[in-house]
């Protein structure tokens, strides 16, 4: 049976990001799991913070079954802690979800972490470092974004990151036979829902696709593929 593992920061990252490509693979009876870092207790919503963490769990459950997500797990820490003094801690609980999941892909942000949030830095880097030890076993590929789209977004944080061009692009997933599907499920993150119309509106002037870089890349550049499993 196919296995994909999606490891992410915060509840609705998921979503936000690769949630196209969840949903088309659970249709496909790929068997999917997220790892979630944090509940996302430090994000922006109305709110109060102490019940943020909870209300976004909750929020990530429901979107992942709309997706068609087998499991969700959280790995406990509090949102914007993830620094260098946690690395090989948070390795060992990767490193173990895959000997125990057996994935044959792994899917997270690029090492910029699409947005320069560090936490999603620090999950991609840290899921590189775990990737390395099963690289002969498993793909890793890094969710990215079309320069064309990150020019449009300002006032995002202190620095968005330039995108990448397509033909920079190892795979581009069409994710239009489940772009409902994944609307839906960013909805279901309703204390985020600045961030849902905005991505929403951007999202409107581009091609119904989500893109991929291999994170073990050879020198020779491989053809665009449609495919995370081929």
């Amino acid at each position: 049976m196919k296995k994909l593992l999606a490891i992410v920061a915060h509840p609705d990252d998921e979503s936000f990001g690769f949630g196209g490509t969840l949903a088309k693979y659970a249709r496909e009876g790929v068997e999917i799991h997220v790892l979630c870092a944090t509940r996302g207790e430090e994000g922006k919503s109305q709110h109060e913070q102490e019940q943020l963490g909870g209300i976004r769990e909750q929020e990530l459950l429901t979107a992942s079954k709309i997706l068609g997500v087998k499991k969700v797990e959280f790995l406990d820490y509090h949102d914007g802690t993830l620094s260098n003094n946690l690395y090989h801690e948070v390795a060992a609980k990767i490193e173990a979800k895959i000997k125990t999941f057996r994935p044959q892909v792994v899917i997270t942000f690029d090492r910029l972490g699409i947005s320069g949030h560090l936490d999603h830095m620090f999950m991609s880097m840290v899921t590189t470092f775990v990737c390395v030890k099963f690289k002969r076993s498993l793909k890793l590929y890094y969710l990215c974004e079309l320069e064309a789209y990150t020019r449009l977004i300002k006032g995002y944080f202190i620095y968005f990151p330039p995108g990448y061009k397509r033909e920079e692009m190892d795979v581009e997933i069409d994710i239009s036979p489940v772009w409902e599907i994944k609307k839906q499920a960013m909805q279901a993150h309703q204390s985020q829902l600045h961030d849902v119309k905005r991505i929403l509106l951007l999202k409107r002037f581009f091609p119904k696709r989500e893109y991929f870089r291999a994170a073990f890349r050879t020198q020779k550049k491989i053809p665009l593929v449609t495919s995370l499993f081929s």
